[in-house]
């Protein structure tokens, strides 16, 4: 499945009242020194490849009806496919997770160092984790 997008924005000679609306909101909650001009985002899925035809089909469909021409612009682009974007999400998610992993061993290896450290320092005898969990259930 192929997705190309097509952005619509108001000229930059035409007056945008939602992008000013918008702007002194930003404003009064304390984000200061931006200008907004809104626009709309259209998504359209293809079954197959991109070709260069499909992408002039799109921008006849932007000029016939996605976009008036007369007040705004429009850009068509290719973007990449929701099943590509997956494959890398779940990439990212699994080096998350790895990476979760190893803070968690790390942290546990940590918590375990600190209890041995604390036996000597009192006088009794390190134990191992086991030796630890064994204790504590019996006593």
């Amino acid at each position: 499945m192929a997705r190309v997008v097509v952005d619509v924005m108001p000229k930059p000679e035409i007056l945008d009242p939602q992008g000013k609306a918008v702007t002194g909101a930003l404003a009064r909650l304390g984000f200061a020194g931006m200008s907004v001009r809104q626009g709309k985002r259209f998504e359209l899925e293809f079954d197959g490849e991109v070709t260069e035809e499909r992408l002039a089909e799109v921008r006849r469909a932007a000029e016939t009806l996605l976009a008036n021409t007369v007040i705004e612009t429009f850009d068509v682009r290719v973007e990449p496919t929701p099943e590509s974007a997956g494959a890398v999400d779940e990439a990212q998610n699994s080096q998350a997770g790895n990476n979760q992993a190893e803070n968690n061993k790390a942290e546990n290896n940590k918590a375990e160092n600190n209890k041995a450290e604390n036996s000597k320092a009192d006088g009794s005898e390190a134990q191992s984790p086991e030796e630890a969990e064994l204790a504590a259930r019996a006593g």
